[in-house]
């Protein structure tokens, strides 16, 4: 992508961007990254999960074929919303992550992965970082989880 067309997608996602590179701060230590497509993945142990800020994504190192698309997903919905993103997608996002862990504790996990991939937000990263969510939680169900 040429260099202008990065420049504006970076100023229309403001408001991720600023907050990524903030959430790098906390993880300066980590040196594993990798770009791909404007966006760059940081990989780290100390995050239980991912997140996709504008062009920075962060994300646990263990989780990486099915995360790394859903996260990439996220980035494609932060360049379709921009700066509202973080109302529209990162907010109920973040609120649903919190609810599942805090309210769905002694649920299987294959339950509580199918509720919180099943909210709009979430589905919407899944297709747009084609993730085929719905065999993965299959393999959940037969291993028992």
């Amino acid at each position: 992508m040429s260099s202008f067309k990065e420049i504006l997608f970076w100023i229309w996602q403001f408001p991720q961007n600023l907050l990524g590179l903030f959430m790098l701060l906390l993880y300066r230590h980590e040196k594993e990254y990798h770009r791909l497509n404007g966006r760059t993945f940081y990989y780290t142990t100390e995050m239980s999960s991912g997140i996709s800020l504008g062009n920075y994504i962060i994300m646990n190192r263990a989780d990486r074929e099915d995360g790394m698309k859903h996260e990439y997903g996220h980035s494609i919905d932060s360049r379709r919303w921009g700066p509202i993103y973080l109302l529209v997608i990162g907010l109920p996002s973040m609120m649903g992550n919190i609810y599942d862990r805090l309210f769905h504790r002694h649920w299987k996990y294959s339950k509580s992965c199918r509720w919180y991939y099943n909210q709009p937000w979430e589905k919407s990263a899944d297709k747009n970082g084609e993730v085929d969510r719905e065999s993965y939680i299959k393999r959940l169900e037969e291993r028992g989880y």
